[in-house]
């Protein structure tokens, strides 16, 4: 017989367990191979953007760093720390943070993707073109 793993928690099961020893979940809830390790699911996709991360972080600083010079322009901090935020967040999309919810995780990157152009404007053509693709490649499968 064939190894049973909890779909939760990922803990092998012994055959007369009728629940998980770690969270309580009924013996029904198995499978017959560990979940995979969050580790092995980090495709191109979250590579990616990672990378449209990185970039768009710090073009985020930039225009922070720009946005404080001499008076100060309100506007530019503002469009900093959304290029931030939203760089982050193509992160948490990439990194498939929600399980089993792969349109989910790509429309976090697009979104992520089409809100870090609107806040740094062409300067954030690169970051969105990396969010774009990692999110299309989990759409696909392929990331």
């Amino acid at each position: 017989m064939a190894a049973r793993y909890c779909k939760s928690c990922g803990v092998g099961l012994n055959p007369q367990d009728k629940f998980c020893p770690n969270c309580g979940q009924p013996r029904d809830a198995t499978q017959s191979s560990p979940p995979l390790a969050p580790s092995s699911r980090l495709g191109a996709a979250f590579w990616l953007g990672l990378i449209g991360a990185v970039f768009g972080i710090l073009f985020g600083l930039f225009l922070f760093v720009l946005g404080s010079i001499g008076q100060g322009s309100p506007e530019l901090i503002i469009r900093s720390v959304l290029a931030i935020i939203f760089s982050i967040l193509a992160i948490v999309g990439g990194l498939r943070i929600i399980d089993e919810r792969d349109t989910i995780n790509a429309g976090l990157m697009m979104l992520a993707g089409v809100c870090i152009l609107l806040a740094a404007s062409v300067f954030g053509l690169f970051s969105a073109s990396l969010f774009f693709i990692g999110g299309a490649l989990i759409l696909l499968k392929k990331g």
